[in-house]
């Protein structure tokens, strides 16, 4: 129950197992619209407890084993605390409990690490009454800030008004630049930085479509501070009953955002940093995370990386014992290139790699044919928390190169490093060679070994049983070694 926003969150889980979000309801409350001395406003408080009332129901009806209910700044700051926690109850209905501002930031920080590879840097979230800065270590909270520097108070305090000017925005930035300056840990710290909250996502999005970004992804996503500026100057631009026209803002944020963009990129500023990374998880994802991960002490996922794309074999039902044996060989394929000098050994591609392959298939779920067109996009809207932009999309162009047509950067060019065109060439060789010679799904070839002769990659597999179908179908994929090496493919079993 945030000071703009009442988010609810339906996760599924195992405790040995996956995770899987199951819904999610998103309603705009502003409950700490007009708050002042006297407490949150009498209307504010009606729609809470509207909102509140649904949420009850849509509980109940759903059968949930738990429900767990967390109030923010503007909970925890009004002055009528009985008379909100009446309506923020629903009399009695919900069992709410106010979060204190360390535990706030506990939270959000929870959300940001176990779905991010932050080590060192800060967590910035930024919600409707408040701003938490929280320094991370070695993964670990170190300290935290909260401040009441929210995009809902912000905006009522300093531009309440129907426009706003680059004059109006500096009594804001001063009195930002006021807060922070008295943290010494935080001033000029540099480093990386995470973004959580509404307002960081809604700001993400709209750069994104100012730039004609071409994936459709916020976690992950990295906005400069001068992209941020550009995006306060095009809201400067209109009244606020306006800018909700702007592609990517929500027009129930419309009139809080600029206040909110105002707040992040001076907190930036403050700290050092060029650019923010977004994480489209935060406090609710960090309670969930608390009960999930228990008894662990501090909730922390040891690999993010490996534990999203365990994740994502498991929510869409993956084939586990043929994806392993596609990795496997796939690997051995790799480790032979780099032997024969046709390609450097690099961690990160292998990593890679045994992504793609462990993913390859989840494209069944929805049909056979076709399925690694269907694999492609469901990796592309599922996401792989802790894989940058990148990355995810070398995975999932990966799993659509693993069959048919040989790979194609194009539908991601625009998100893709200069070199990846290249390293999807020599990737797709080893997962669509090693995908052949597990066709069958009996497991039966023990080892591989390349050699070079002449011009030829000679790919010499052991196996058990009769290889001559695994070798016959590895054997088509010479047009991608020829793309991909320049060179051509024999396959034949080891004497």
């Amino acid at each position: 129950m945030g000071s703009n926003t009442f988010r609810l969150v339906v996760f599924r889980y195992r405790p040995d197992g996956g995770f899987h979000l199951v819904d999610e309801i998103r309603q705009a409350v502003r409950l700490s619209e007009g708050a002042d001395e006297a407490g949150l406003r009498r209307d504010a408080l009606e729609r809470a407890e509207h909102t509140a009332r649904l949420y009850a129901a849509f509980c109940e009806a759903s059968e949930v084993d738990e429900v767990v209910v967390a109030a923010t700044s503007a909970a925890r700051d009004a002055a009528n605390g009985e008379e909100a926690m009446r309506a923020l109850s629903a009399d009695g209905a919900l069992d709410v409990r106010v979060l204190s501002a360390e535990e706030e930031a506990w939270y959000g920080y929870l959300g940001a690490v176990n779905s991010t590879t932050l080590g060192d840097g800060h967590v910035l979230d930024l919600g409707g009454g408040s701003v938490q800065v929280t320094q991370v270590r070695g993964r670990g909270l170190q300290q935290a800030i909260s401040r009441p520097l929210g995009a809902v108070r912000m905006t009522e305090r300093y531009l309440p008004g129907e426009r706003a000017s680059r004059s109006d925005l500096k009594p804001l930035r001063r009195k930002v630049q006021k807060e922070m300056a008295g943290v010494r840990w935080l001033a000029g710290a540099g480093g990386r930085m995470v973004g959580v909250g509404g307002t960081i996502r809604t700001l993400a999005r709209m750069h994104q479509r100012a730039i004609d970004y071409s994936l459709d992804e916020l976690h992950g996503y990295v906005l400069p501070r001068a992209g941020l500026e550009d995006l306060i100057e095009a809201m400067l631009e209109l009244p606020a009953s306006e800018r909700g026209r702007l592609p990517g803002l929500k027009h129930d944020r419309a009139d809080i955002t600029l206040a909110g963009a105002t707040v992040i990129s001076t907190v930036m500023e403050a700290v050092g940093v060029e650019r923010i990374e977004i994480c489209a998880q935060g406090l609710r994802e960090g309670i969930f995370y608390e009960r999930w991960l228990a008894p662990a002490d501090p909730p922390l996922i040891q690999d993010v990386r490996r534990s999203s794309v365990l994740n994502l074999v498991d929510e869409y039902r993956a084939d586990v014992p043929h994806a392993e044996e596609v990795c496997r060989l796939a690997h051995l394929l790799y480790a032979g290139l780099v032997e024969l000098g046709l390609q450097r050994d690099d961690p990160r591609e292998r990593e890679l790699l045994w992504a793609a392959g462990m993913l390859h298939d989840v494209g069944v779920l929805v049909d056979y044919n076709d399925h690694h067109k269907h694999g492609f996009y469901l990796i592309l809207n599922a996401g792989l928390p802790g894989f940058d932009h990148a990355e995810l999309a070398m995975v999932a162009l990966l799993a659509r190169a693993h069959r048919k047509a040989l790979p194609s950067t194009a539908p991601l060019e625009g998100v893709l490093e200069d070199d990846d065109d290249e390293r999807l060439d020599r990737l797709a060789c080893c997962l669509r060679i090693a995908e052949q010679l597990e066709r069958g799904r009996a497991g039966g070839i023990r080892d591989v070994r390349l050699r070079l002769d002449g011009d030829a990659v000679r790919v010499e597999v052991t196996a058990v049983g009769d290889p001559a179908i695994p070798l016959w179908f590895a054997g088509q994929e010479a047009p991608a070694v020829e793309r991909a090496f320049g060179r051509t493919l024999e396959v034949v079993e080891a004497d």
